[in-house]
């Protein structure tokens, strides 16, 4: 007797007949994320696919052209981004990327299995393209963009980011935009370039730690 499929631990399996198939983007997991804030979480949407159109190309070029310190870095700000729109297929497909290009690392005694790579990296494109082509089928997302961000509080700028950040809070991204100015004074232009970097491919992680260095540990906007 055939055994059924197992469930799938990330995407539910295909739908019966006469139902469309589940959603690659869990919408409401991602507004919950976000406090509930429906209308910062439609921006990430808008943000993501603006930003991450042409990812599984740059990827695939790197791993082509033999570069795969670039490649996984590319792969890990692609994972931090899937995770925070809430696309968790993907996800799911850039840390097993990821965790293969690792393997192969300069401070690893193991090398990259090609073949395993060129197969997670198939999978990771196909991941990438079915969840853009989600989100060019969502009403909303264009009008998110020119959606006009809320004021900035006047006071605690960083703990307010910092608190944002830890979370993963995407107003964080609106916050470091409408801020700028006053961010750049804070942190200093090169950090600040850092610090915008980090938050603009939702690697919130090592904008926390930019805000946290020593020298402004007890600092407060």
């Amino acid at each position: 007797m055939e055994k059924p499929p197992a469930a799938a631990s990330v995407v539910p399996g295909p739908a019966p007949a006469g139902k469309a198939p589940a959603p690659l983007v869990d919408v409401e997991a991602g507004v919950e994320r976000l406090m509930g804030n429906r209308q910062v979480y439609l921006r990430a949407l808008a943000r993501f696919r603006h930003d991450y159109r042409s990812a599984g190309a740059a990827i695939g070029t790197a791993l082509e052209t033999g570069n795969p310190t670039l490649a996984q870095r590319l792969v890990h700000t692609l994972k931090g981004a899937a995770g925070m729109i809430e696309a968790r297929s993907l996800h799911a497909a850039a840390l097993a990327l990821e965790t293969a290009l690792r393997t192969g690392g300069p401070d690893s005694i193991s090398v990259a299995d090609p073949a395993q790579v060129d197969a997670l990296f198939v999978r990771l494109d196909a991941e990438l393209a079915h969840v853009l082509r989600e989100l060019d089928g969502m009403a909303g997302l264009a009008e998110a963009v020119v959606a006009t961000p809320r004021p900035a509080p006047p006071i605690n700028l960083l703990e307010r980011l910092r608190a944002l950040l830890d979370i993963g809070d995407g107003e964080a991204v609106d916050l470091a935009e409408q801020a700028q100015e006053e961010l750049i004074v804070l942190l200093g232009e090169s950090d600040y370039r850092s610090f915008s970097a980090a938050v603009g491919e939702f690697d919130f992680e090592r904008a926390l730690a930019l805000l946290d260095r020593p020298e402004r540990a007890g600092t407060a906007g």
